[in-house]
């Protein structure tokens, strides 16, 4: 779990504004992760949906959770290949990352395999497989979570939405984890 979360964090805080790729088992899953994503994204991050590789580069102040229409993967990987300069604008830096929405084995991952190159060593580690999060133990997690936190995560989360804890990459991690742990 916590390989995932430092991925996630790392796009995030990497050139404060990377691309993070979360990989989707399914259309149905993609939907709940992006939910997930956004309940963890402090207001001050105006977290907002498109399809549009266009739109997300044009707003580098606020996350931009990219999600491509069905069965137009391959298209958003490469215009976001193709944007890259476009990305590291110096006088407009991007300071909210692109987190990207992609079927796991589906046409944008080979896309980003055998098409977009650049984008895919830009990308680097910065993938989320929620897969990997399903194989925790809940009760030990929870634990740590509270031993680290000094509560446990519905109360951590309680602050974090109210917006009394900083948003920092240590916030950011926490508020991930406590997330997925949150019992509902």
């Amino acid at each position: 779990m916590r390989e995932s979360i430092q991925s996630l964090l790392g796009a995030i805080e990497r050139d404060h504004g990377g691309i993070a790729v979360v990989w989707c088992p399914d259309i149905g899953l993609r939907e709940w992760l992006v939910g997930e994503v956004e309940s963890v994204v402090p207001t001050a991050a105006e977290a907002f949906r498109t399809s549009s590789v266009e739109e997300a580069i044009a707003w580098p102040r606020r996350m931009a959770l990219l999600i491509p229409s069905t069965g137009d993967e391959v298209t958003t990987v490469l215009d976001l290949d193709g944007s890259r300069d476009r990305l590291h604008d110096e006088d407009h830096p991007r300071t909210q990352p692109i987190v990207l929405f992609l079927l796991r084995h589906g046409d944008g991952e080979r896309a980003l395999a055998e098409q977009a190159i650049s984008l895919s060593s830009w990308i680097g580690g910065s993938d989320v497989d929620p897969e990997a999060l399903s194989e925790i133990d809940d009760a030990a997690e929870r634990t740590r979570f509270t031993e680290e936190a000094g509560q446990p995560p519905e109360a951590w989360l309680a602050s974090w939405r109210a917006e009394e804890i900083r948003p920092t990459a240590e916030s950011f991690a926490l508020a991930y984890r406590a997330m997925l742990l949150e019992e509902r």
